[in-house]
């Protein structure tokens, strides 16, 4: 019998509706209404694979509207899904304040327990965001809502009211996962922000990691060609996968069907859900899953989760430990393409030929002989 936690009661009373599913089709179609506590509209998402690790909303500014002012002690990360606008953020006990501009495709966090309202730019369209972050977590903690939103600590570790606080800033190599790190607090367009050559993820692969507002929840953004495919993988509970651009799918599979989850007999345990631009996808906890770009451009995906490499956080680290870039078959948690199942790349092939979009994929040749 589940146990309802704080989180789940606080979202309840908050009296808006609340989306289930591995994945969504398209969040800015999601339907909100009237929200009291933020100012404008909203609605929750509660995918399969956050788990209560990480929570979801969207949230909706009126045209020439605003939302109430806020602050709270999780962590939050927001991505633009639609429309243009400013913030205004500041400290418990100052009115000093800082400003800055988003539009679609900004992504930013909030300082940690930092005052802070948004303001939609336009007077004739709504403006709609959605708002990541550890909310679950810290509620289920301390299960005192009243404490979590009210806290006056000012965090100046984190935030210290700096004009260039939300303007791109270091980027740096990460020798110990060897990938590229941007230590910002604002990213002003994922939809083309730079990424980097990451093979080991899969054939075309791109990615660089966003760490954001100093804190322990980030970002990372992927970029891979259309015609080919990631390979397959799996890690801990939370993440939450936001497709910016393209069209495809992913396969989502548990443990127990094994890493050939057709030849094996349990076809009936992979789950497939198709994405395009506005589309999130969820995988449970160590369930296998596969990305596929068989679209007509390539595919970018904004992956939000716990993952600083900057700060340890333990429990992290030991989901990770063996890896999400080392094959199972040397302890970590990834399946190399020859070792995946052949009715991946033969069900890729097919979804490539409805779009008239030529695969580009040299081990299906040798798969498909098999």
């Amino acid at each position: 019998m589940h146990r309802e936690t704080t989180y789940e009661k606080w979202i309840r009373a908050q009296g808006l509706p609340i989306v289930q599913g591995y994945g969504i089709e398209c969040l800015v179609d999601v339907p909100r209404v009237p929200w009291e506590r933020m100012g404008g509209r909203g609605t929750f998402v509660k995918l399969h694979g956050m788990e209560g690790v990480t929570g979801l909303y969207v949230a909706e500014i009126p045209p020439g509207g605003a939302l109430n002012p806020e602050k709270h002690l999780y962590e939050e990360i927001l991505y633009v899904l639609q429309g243009r606008g400013s913030a205004e953020v500041w400290t418990p006990g100052s009115d000093r304040k800082t400003t800055f501009e988003w539009h679609e495709g900004s992504l930013f966090a909030m300082p940690l327990n930092a005052w802070h309202r948004l303001y939609n730019g336009s007077g004739n369209e709504p403006a709609v965001f959605l708002g990541f972050g550890n909310a679950p977590m810290i509620l289920d903690i301390f299960h005192n809502p009243h404490f979590v939103f009210n806290s006056d600590y000012a965090f100046d570790d984190r935030f210290q009211a700096r004009r260039d606080y939300f303007t791109p800033q270091e980027r740096m190599w990460d020798d110990l996962e060897r990938l590229w790190l941007w230590k910002a607090n604002f990213v002003p367009d994922v939809r083309r922000a730079e990424v980097d050559s990451l093979e080991s993820k899969g054939s075309g692969m791109r990615l660089t990691q966003c760490e954001l507002g100093d804190g322990v929840m980030v970002a990372h953004i992927a970029d891979w060609p259309n015609g080919q495919y990631q390979k397959a993988h799996h890690h801990g509970a939370g993440a939450v996968l936001l497709i910016v651009r393209g069209q495809g799918y992913t396969l989502l599979w548990p443990p127990e069907a094994g890493t050939q989850p057709y030849a094996s007999g349990h076809a009936d345990r992979v789950i497939k859900v198709p994405w395009r631009e506005g589309s999130v996808v969820s995988p449970p906890a160590g369930w296998f899953h596969q990305h596929m770009s068989t679209g007509r451009e390539p595919a970018r995906q904004l992956a939000l989760r716990w993952g600083t490499r900057v700060y340890g956080v333990e429990w992290v680290d030991l989901q990770r430990r063996e890896g999400v870039f080392v094959s199972v078959k040397n302890g970590g948690t990834l399946i190399e393409y020859e070792d995946e199942d052949p009715a991946i790349g033969r069900e890729f092939a097919e979804e490539c030929a409805k779009n008239g979009v030529e695969v580009r994929m040299p081990h299906l040749a040798a798969l498909s002989t098999r």
